[in-house]
């Protein structure tokens, strides 16, 4: 298993890495690329199971800081518009932001590195794959739609 959790450590700190303040170097595409990273990753690691039926519940980040940093790759509006695939044609669309699903992201697989850290490598794992089915998936797909439509390539 150790050879997923290094593929898994080292894709999560890829994409935390270019929110960094100091990181002036990143730009789009380096997002755009190492979310794709993060979705070949989790297709690349195999299903487990969990070790501990009551994890001990990981720390989150400061989203609202997180999604500060992630405005800098945005020249204005980084508004999402969706709709829901089964509403029907009668729903009217709502809104998320890039930097707030990007934040989403972070969050979860910043608790993934906490459980890799403090917890059972399989316990880990299955928060990394649960999670992207889950939660953080719907925002990684999400926001990569979105920077496809701006060129992020």
């Amino acid at each position: 298993m150790n050879e997923h959790r290094t593929r898994i450590e080292s894709a999560i700190h890829r994409y935390l890495s270019h929110f960094q303040p100091d990181n002036i170097s990143s730009d789009l595409r380096d997002v755009a690329v190492s979310l794709d990273g993060l979705v070949q990753v989790y297709f690349e690691t195999p299903d487990v199971e969990p070790l501990s039926e009551n994890p001990t519940e990981a720390p989150g980040i400061d989203e609202a800081a997180f999604s500060r940093n992630a405005a800098r790759f945005f020249e204005g509006d980084d508004v999402i518009w969706l709709v829901d695939s089964k509403g029907g044609h009668d729903q009217d669309p709502v809104c998320t932001f890039a930097t707030s699903e990007l934040a989403e992201i972070a969050n979860d697989l910043t608790k993934v590195l906490w459980e890799f850290k403090n917890g059972a490598e399989a316990d880990a794992i299955w928060e990394f794959r649960f999670g992207y089915q889950s939660h953080w998936g719907d925002h990684l797909h999400r926001v990569r739609h979105y920077l496809h439509g701006l060129a992020a390539w």
